[in-house]
């Protein structure tokens, strides 16, 4: 039987509805917990990015190399875990009448497309990772990166490296191991104890060092209860050498904001930066996040962006792995400004360059988009344009006094808005005959901008939107754009289209680029007479060419536990959580990796039956 223990529905409003859930017993005769508050507090944003010690990838994953099996799995009390929403961007119920543009359907094509493609991580993976000392945790949050012949994909609170071929070159290893970080959950104790919450992995590969980088949001959580708490941090690992299965070198900057620990005191905190993204020019990387409350009425800051000297960190990388001695790296924070229509300006991401590329000189590109539920709430019609961020003299961030700027400017586009819910086949769902409810549609997301890449001179992004005919938005699809940036910071957007089929929906876009321009956009396809499945689209010429390739069939519904009243509550009724983004990423200047979220022909958990599918194709 299962039984679920859900907060009142005005409880951390912010916090995806269901965050962990419970049965309580009590607090007597409870286990000392050496790890009660594992956030690192060592330095913050304004006095730079701390060195917290070293981790092994390939050693973790050797010490759970005998991986539980499925029948370990703890099908009662704190087993499931909603990863937070994002409300006000997307998130209305239903959608706000916003008509919804027209776009020509694309042919559907039902075959391996040229690529290389292979099961990646699974729910069932995620959840046995670190001898079981894992949630069951919805919706897949993705990091990949890819280079010499290896591929690195992190889903959620796990993370494995593979082969092109896909043989795993490392058992799947929990984040919170990888950070240091001690159990998410640790049911060696009676009741089990709360470990250090993580959320919203990234990956990226940087080809001029031949460094691996990945990157989480980290925050506290009482051991016994499960309440969050502060502080709060953005966790950073960077590998030592080329080889990402190896020794990575760890940092934390703190993000708490409440005045403690030297933070700024912002309104509402202490608060956390939800889902940061990650980019890099020739001089940098560059972190970008939303800053939320961590306890308390939903009521969001807007964005935080972050600069990151390449040669502070890979030197500070290299002393700490080769002496332990603590090193800190400066980070710079940038203020993203005013307001954009009435709105904190929020959900920034920042470029990548393809391997071969050439960099943009002396900047780095950001892209995001207005609120389009803002406008329709006000009675608008949607959003029509898309937000360039140029931050210059990025080459100043290995002084010792970085001067950098920050632009903004607004390019009109293409009209997109509020993507429906999406359909999916009828099948066999478990799950949802054990709670006794129906099968449900899926979500399909909200405006923020996916993926950002700079390719000759341009840059390039893609993003969920409702399309349909007479203006009524009958299936989601995707919208994409090539923006072209101008001397003074501003630009215009010098090519745009939709991805739309007939009768079905691609969502949660991803669009990865090779130093030429050519490439492919990832995401995935659904509809009425197909369950959830892996797709993409061949893009060269600025544009995308040929039909939607259906490259990894889906096997079964969704019938995850985000799907249903019963273990969420209201949240539900929006249809069952996806993917919050796919990943793409260019491997080398001729072939892209892709990954995204379907429905495998593969061993699932008790609560959830997703899996990703890694694709390698020619581009």
């Amino acid at each position: 039987m299962l039984t679920s223990s859900r907060p009142p529905s005005s409880h951390r409003r912010f916090i995806r509805v269901a965050a962990v859930v419970l049965i309580v017993v009590g607090t007597v005769g409870l286990p000392a917990v050496t790890r009660a508050n594992a956030v690192p507090r060592q330095a913050n944003a304004a006095g730079g990015m701390h060195y917290l010690g070293r981790t092994n990838l390939g050693a973790l994953a050797r010490a759970h190399a005998n991986v539980a099996s499925p029948r370990a799995l703890n099908v009662g009390a704190t087993e499931i875990r909603n990863e937070p929403d994002r409300p006000g961007r997307g998130l209305l119920t239903p959608p706000p009448p916003t008509p919804a543009p027209s776009a020509a359907n694309r042919a559907v094509q039902r075959s391996a497309g040229g690529s290389q493609s292979f099961v990646g991580l699974t729910g069932l993976q995620q959840r046995l990772a670190d001898n079981g000392n894992q949630f069951s945790l919805e919706p897949p949050d993705q990091g990949l990166c890819a280079a010499h012949g290896l591929i690195v994909e992190s889903v959620n609170t796990a993370l494995a490296v593979y082969t092109n071929a896909g043989v795993q070159v490392t058992a799947p290893v929990s984040l919170n191991e990888f950070f240091g970080l001690g159990p998410a959950i640790d049911r060696s104790h009676n009741p089990p104890t709360f470990g250090t919450f993580i959320s919203d992995p990234r990956c990226y590969y940087d080809p001029q060092a031949q460094r691996w980088i990945h990157t989480i949001l980290a925050f506290g959580k009482d051991p016994y209860t499960g309440a969050f708490r502060a502080p709060s941090a953005e966790l950073v690992a960077v590998s030592q050498t080329p080889d990402p299965s190896a020794g990575y070198s760890l940092f934390s900057f703190d993000t708490t904001n409440d005045g403690t620990n030297g933070t700024p005191k912002n309104p509402n905190c202490p608060c956390f930066g939800d889902q940061p993204r990650l980019g890099a020019d020739a001089n940098g990387i560059y972190i970008s996040a939303d800053e939320y409350p961590i306890n308390g009425t939903f009521d969001g800051n807007g964005g935080r962006l972050w600069a990151i000297s390449k040669k502070a960190l890979y030197t500070a990388t290299d002393t700490g792995a080769s002496t332990g001695i603590p090193q800190t790296v400066p980070v710079v924070s940038v203020s993203l400004g005013a307001k954009v229509d009435g709105f904190p300006a929020n959900a920034v991401q920042p470029a990548t360059t393809p391997p071969g590329g050439t960099y943009p000189a002396n900047k780095e590109y950001f892209l995001s988009t207005p609120d389009f539920n803002g406008f329709a709430a006000a009675g608008g019609s949607g959003a029509k344009s898309v937000l360039l961020w140029t931050l210059n003299n990025t080459s100043s961030l290995s002084s010792a006094h970085p001067k950098l700027t920050l632009t903004r400017a607004r390019l009109a586009s293409e009209p997109y808005s509020p993507p429906p819910p999406v359909a999916q086949k009828p099948g066999p769902i478990p799950l949802g005959n054990a709670v006794n409810e129906p099968e449900n549609t899926i979500q399909s997301n909200d405006d923020r901008m996916q993926q950002v890449v700079y390719a000759g001179g341009k840059v390039y992004s893609t993003l969920n939107t409702g399309l349909g005919t007479n203006g009524k938005a009958n299936r989601a699809g995707a919208a994409w754009f090539q923006v072209t940036p101008s001397a003074g910071g501003g630009g215009s957007v010098t090519a745009q289209g939709y991805i739309s089929v007939s009768g079905a929906s691609f969502i949660f876009p991803a669009i990865a680029l090779t130093a030429s321009g050519s490439g492919a956009i990832v995401g995935t396809y659904s509809g009425p007479k197909s369950f959830p499945s892996a797709a993409f689209v061949r893009f060269s010429a600025s544009q995308p060419t040929g039909p939607v390739v259906i490259n990894g069939s889906g096997a079964r519904p969704e019938d995850g536990f985000t799907c249903y009243q019963a273990l969420i509550g209201d949240s539900a009724k929006r249809g069952c959580r996806w993917g919050d983004y796919s990943a793409a990423v260019a491997e080398d200047p001729t072939h892209i990796v892709m990954a995204t979220e379907f429905i495998p022909n593969a061993p699932r958990s008790t609560f959830m039956n997703w899996g990703t599918l890694i694709s390698r194709v020619h581009s």
